[in-house]
This record gives structure tokens, C-alpha cells and sequence, in this order.
């Protein structure tokens, strides 16, 4: 007798444009077992239909189509077929490339780009227009200046300089991307920036804040360094030599147990992280791992007991309705962005100029501004800004 494999086809992925309205999957086996459904979105361009009840044998021809309905429009591929090769009976997912931009052109669709003058607590703003005059006497209305803006919160939309203080004295950015990932990978090649007071940072929110507000959802962390060449914490120089990975989670943002899920890589040769390197994101339901140029900066196993008994918060479990690895089980999305200053640089280091501001002062932009004549001089060019070579999310 010969015995045939036998496999569940769990999960079909499309990758479609985000202009769709639906998506129909038809799938049919050489035994004439047929399969068809309408497919569930599962983030911008990206759809998934878990298909439970055809079973298939290992070598086996599987014939399947789409069909796209738009806004005015019904596209129907026609009849492809896949052959399974080396089929076994466990559960597994083929894995599909959700999103990729080599950047050869600023595809501002995949996107969300953040106009606001909140820097969330650093001292950064997005405009072209500034001059010392504007900065220290001006008004800085970003709904007349760009016709949008994404945050309001804390004069992030109209802000003036008024009591001695100036407007947010630098100008960064930050981009979102619209599609987003639950579980599989994600690698960006980048250039992260060098001079004093920059914080770069590629890390992943949240898209539907399943569980609430920050910390609630979860925050991961893949790669974040300080441009400074000298921050010396504890007697280890946590500058530019440095890169680390960190998840934020716990039920506020005065219970969050991120130090339990940190990690940091320094430059084996002495050096420095600015120059090209490859920042690689890891994420299953049971591990969740960061890489430098294939190099382990944090990996996190998921608790036996789940994220809330390993945090010991107490009290009523917020994540008690997902799996044992909430909150890292919802989709996430991916942000690229570049602030100046904030808490990310402890008062309590030594640097090469002693840090210019107090995050408790009402006039810190003013502070910050006032020393420029140190850190000014760090900042040289292109070295200042993140580059960006490619990044890629693949939905596992």
C-alpha cells in the first residue's frame, strides 16, 4: 500500500491593491474538490481567505483564480495552476510579501505622513519656512501651511512663540506604512544618522489598538540608537556605537514592563553603527527576534503564563481575550522617522556637551536652540539623516 500525505490548505494570501472593495478566491483540486469564498481584508492591499475544509494530497495540482471587484469595475484572473510539492500534514502558511519600496521613487500612497508640530515629547517639527525671526516671533499654523495636519494634541496644529520660548527649532519627518503585518518578518537596510541629540528609530505600532491605548497594544522596537558618539550610562556608552530593541507593554504607561524585553548590540570593532546594515524583525507567536546584519540584538520567548502574569501587574487581565502572547498578536505597521532629543537621552549620562534642555521645562525648545554652537557643529549633511535602502514585510 502507499501511503499519501495528506495536507490542510490553512491560509491563502492575495496581495492586491488597496483600491479593492472585495475579493473572491477560488480554488479547485485535481479530485474536482472545490472551494470558493470571499476573502477578509487584512490590511491595506491585503487579503486572506483560511480555507478548513479541503484536503489535498502532496504532488498534487492546485488550480485557483480572483476575482477583483473595484469601486466600477470586476476583474477575474484566469485559472492558475500551483503544484504542491512536498506536502506535510502540519499546520504551515505560505509566506507572502505584503509590502516592499526600494525607494526609487516616494510612493506617498503606501503611506502615512506625519504633519504635526508635537514632536511626542522631543523637539521636532515638519515645515520649510522657518527663519530665526519666525522662530522666536512667529505663529506656525501647519493646516494653512500644508492643508493638513495629524495630530492636534499639545498645539501640534497651531503654535506660537510666545513667553521667551521659540517654535520646535528642528525640522524631521516620520512615515507610516499603510499595510501591516501579524506575525513574519520585516528587514530594512539603513543608514541611521550621527550627531549629537538625533534619536533614529524603525519600529512598529499597532494598527487597530486592539487592547487600548499606549502601552496597552504593544509597541516593538526594532532598532533605535542615539546619534551622540559619547552617552555614557552605568559606565557603558549607549551613543552611537550602540543599537537596541525594545517591546513596550503593561496596562499604562506607569506599568510598563519594556525593561524586561530590551536589548542592546555594540559595534565589536569599536566603531559605530553609521553606515549600511541590515535591521531584521522576527515574529511568530511564540518568539519574537531582532537582528543587526544577522547578529541577535533582543530575542523575547513568549511567557508560559502570557505577557500579563509575567509582567505581575495584577489586578484584571487586559488581554485576557487574545492569545497567550498579547498584546504582540494583533497587525502591526511600520514607521521610519528621525526625532532630536526627549527622554531617549538620560540626564543622568555624561555626553560631550552637558544635554542642553530638561524635559520639564516649558522653554526647552528655547534651551535646546540657545546651545546650538555645540551641537550644530556634529550635524553634517547627509551623516544627519537616516537613509533608507530598502525595507520588505512578509506576512507569515
Amino acid at each position: 500500500m502507499k501511503y499519501v500525505q495528506k495536507a490542510l490548505i490553512e491560509t491563502v494570501f492575495c496581495n492586491y491593491e488597496p483600491l479593492l472593495s472585495n475579493v473572491k478566491i477560488e480554488v479547485q483540486t485535481e479530485r474536482q474538490h472545490f472551494y470558493e469564498e470571499f476573502a477578509q481584508r487584512i490590511g491595506d492591499g491585503v487579503w486572506e481567505l483560511p480555507i478548513t475544509e479541503l484536503k489535498v494530497n502532496s504532488g498534487e495540482d492546485l488550480r485557483y483564480r480572483i476575482t477583483a471587484y473595484y469601486k466600477d469595475d470586476i476583474q477575474v484572473t484566469e485559472w492558475r495552476t500551483y503544484k504542491l510539492e512536498g506536502l506535510r500534514p502540519v499546520r504551515s502558511m505560505k509566506r507572502a510579501v505584503v509590502f516592499r519600496d526600494d525607494f526609487k521613487t516616494f510612493n506617498k500612497k503606501d503611506y502615512k505622513i506625519d504633519c504635526t508640530a508635537w514632536g511626542g515629547g522631543t523637539l521636532t517639527v515638519d515645515h520649510k519656512d522657518f527663519n530665526t525671526n519666525r522662530l522666536f516671533n512667529g505663529r506656525m499654523n501647519l493646516k494653512e501651511m500644508y492643508g493638513y495636519c495629524t495630530m492636534a494634541d499639545n498645539w501640534g496644529c497651531d503654535r506660537t512663540a510666545v513667553n521667551g520660548n521659540v517654535l520646535n527649532p528642528i525640522m524631521s519627518g516620520k512615515v507610516t506604512t499603510k499595510a501591516a503585518i501579524k506575525y513574519g518578518t520585516v528587514t530594512v537596510r539603513a543608514i541611521i544618522p550621527k550627531g549629537d541629540w538625533l534619536w533614529p528609530a524603525i519600529w512598529m505600532l499597532p494598527r487597530d489598538w486592539h487592547y487600548g491605548g499606549w502601552p496597552r497594544s504593544g509597541e516593538i522596537d526594532i532598532m533605535e540608537s542615539r546619534g551622540n558618539q559619547k552617552a555614557v550610562c552605568g559606565g557603558n556608552n549607549h551613543g552611537i556605537g550602540e543599537v537596541s530593541s525594545t517591546l513596550h507593554w503593561g496596562p499604562s504607561s506607569n506599568h510598563n514592563a519594556y525593561g524586561k524585553t530590551h536589548g542592546e548590540r555594540d559595534k565589536t570593532d569599536g566603531g559605530d553603527w553609521h553606515g549600511w546594515h541590515t535591521y531584521k524583525l522576527e515574529w511568530d507567536a511564540n518568539h519574537i527576534r531582532t537582528t543587526v546584519d544577522g547578529h541577535e540584538v533582543l530575542k523575547v520567548t513568549t511567557p508560559s503564563g502570557g505577557f500579563w502574569n509575567w509582567g505581575g501587574f495584577g489586578g484584571s487581565n487586559i488581554w485576557a481575550s487574545g492569545g497567550r502572547n498579547a498584546p504582540f498578536d494583533q497587525p502591526f505597521q511600520l514607521i521610519l522617522n528621525v526625532a532630536v532629543g526627549g527622554g531617549f537621552f538620560s540626564s543622568g549620562c555624561q555626553y560631550d556637551h552637558t544635554r542642553p534642555w530638561s524635559n520639564s521645562s516649558p522653554r526647552k525648545e528655547r534651551e535646546f536652540w540657545d546651545h546650538r554652537g555645540e551641537w550644530l557643529p556634529t550635524w553634517h549633511g547627509d551623516n544627519a539623516a537616516m537613509q533608507i535602502d530598502y525595507i520588505e514585510m512578509v506576512q507569515a
